[in-house]
């Protein structure tokens, strides 16, 4: 008996968040449709405790296998240790997996292109000839025009049997020269029915709700743009329409949020603050209930609440960065870059509509434009879902993985 073909992704800085985002939905759904055997390879925390309760949101389970940290980690702190003083012990952590496990694992994902993955690849390829190395980038036009290209990056791609990017395909390709495949970050219907994606949401039964989803106050999430954006645009706009910002709010951000509520008092009962919320399908019916999706960030790769809020047939209104416009954008056009005055002159745009990042102040002028636009958000609604169906379905998005490797023998 053939034993399944295996998928390993490696991923020091895995936990459970991950499980229900790109990175872990692939290895679960090339596991389930596709063939594979799949495994997550991960640091263990340093005091050994290590938990995954959105594994339950899965049908069938994907091993977690573990990596002895050289020093001392725990997820919580992954940028202060494998991305900062520890990136050589990362290094050699994977490298030394690899040296023993290279053999069994006929797919080896890695997420990003950071340097702690360049000598580990090295090596797998060279005990595992056969092997197939997969490189998922998240990228943006930022790293990538901060990243030399030097040789050792261009060793490391050059060992990579498949590379795809969410954006910038092009013009990634053409500065790297290799090969970059488009693959946008999907949608997965956890905890739904299998047929969900091909559900449609009804606009009919949609509230008037402008609604955001993220780390309320990171910096590059830049909420306080879509706070002063919606009361300047309030007065503007029927009464009916309410801001509903869903997840938790930073330490460093509360101040700010007291400050609005205090200086704001009109808008108490029309911005609505829900926490985090970390049942799925209480997730998906607030992504049901709004009419516009707002992502007023700085800087992104490629979020999944892109994906989330086309599925269920919402407006986006976004900043002008790559990600947010090849969403909004439809899909004939998403490969082409543009100037950015063909950007300033194209703000309006087939799924939605788009502004300069960081102006609250166009911003505003994009949410007066479309609260007052009810036939142009039931069309998009419809729109939008459709182009979700054919491009953005998590399970049709492995099955081109799947292809693309087979290509590569």
């Amino acid at each position: 008996m053939n034993r399944k073909k295996t998928f390993y992704l490696m991923a020091p800085h895995f936990g459970d968040p991950f499980l229900t985002k790109d990175v872990g939905i692939i290895p679960y759904l090339m596991q389930k449709y596709y063939g594979y055997k799949s495994v997550y390879l991960t640091y263990r925390p340093s005091d050994g405790i290590a938990s995954w309760p959105s594994m339950q949101l899965y049908t069938e389970k994907v091993e977690v296998e573990y990596i002895e940290p050289s020093f001392d980690y725990h997820p919580d702190h992954a940028l202060q240790t494998v991305f900062g003083a520890n990136i050589h012990d990362c290094a050699r952590d994977l490298e030394q997996y690899i040296s023993i496990h290279a053999t069994r694992i006929d797919v080896l994902f890695i997420f990003g292109f950071y340097s702690f993955y360049f000598d580990p690849v090295a090596k797998y390829k060279e005990l595992n000839p056969a092997g197939k190395v997969y490189l998922k980038l998240d990228a943006n036009a930022y790293w990538i025009n901060i990243t030399p290209v030097n040789e050792p990056l261009r060793r490391f791609l050059s060992q990579c049997d498949l590379i795809t990017s969410e954006t910038l395909t092009e013009y990634i390709s053409q500065r790297w020269s290799v090969p970059i495949h488009y693959l946008p970050n999907g949608y997965y219907p956890f905890g739904e029915d299998e047929n969900y994606m091909n559900k449609i949401e009804r606009f009919e039964e949609k509230e008037d709700i402008i609604l955001t989803a993220a780390r309320l106050g990171d910096h590059q999430k830049a909420t306080h743009v879509l706070l002063e954006a919606f009361q300047e645009a309030a007065p503007y706009i029927p009464d009916s329409w309410k801001l509903v910002l869903a997840g938790s709010i930073t330490d460093s951000f509360m101040p700010y949020v007291l400050k609005y509520t205090l200086e704001h008092p009109q808008l108490n009962e029309r911005v609505v603050y829900t926490g985090y919320i970390h049942d799925k399908k209480e997730l998906n019916k607030l992504f049901s209930k709004a009419k516009i999706f707002a992502l007023p960030s700085i800087t992104e790769g490629y979020p999944n609440v892109l994906s989330e809020a086309k599925k269920h047939g919402c407006y986006l209104v976004a900043s002008d960065i790559e990600s947010c416009r090849d969403a909004a954008t439809k899909h004939e056009l998403r490969l082409f870059s543009l100037s950015e005055q063909d950007k300033k002159d194209n703000r309006r745009v087939e799924y939605g509509s788009l502004h300069t990042v960081g102006d609250s102040h166009e911003l505003a002028y994009r949410l007066i434009e479309a609260c007052n636009n009810q036939s142009r958000l039931a069309t998009v609604c419809y729109e939008t879902q459709r182009d979700a169906a054919d491009h953005f379905d998590w399970t049709k998005l492995c099955r081109k993985i799947d292809e693309w490797l087979q290509e590569s023998i």
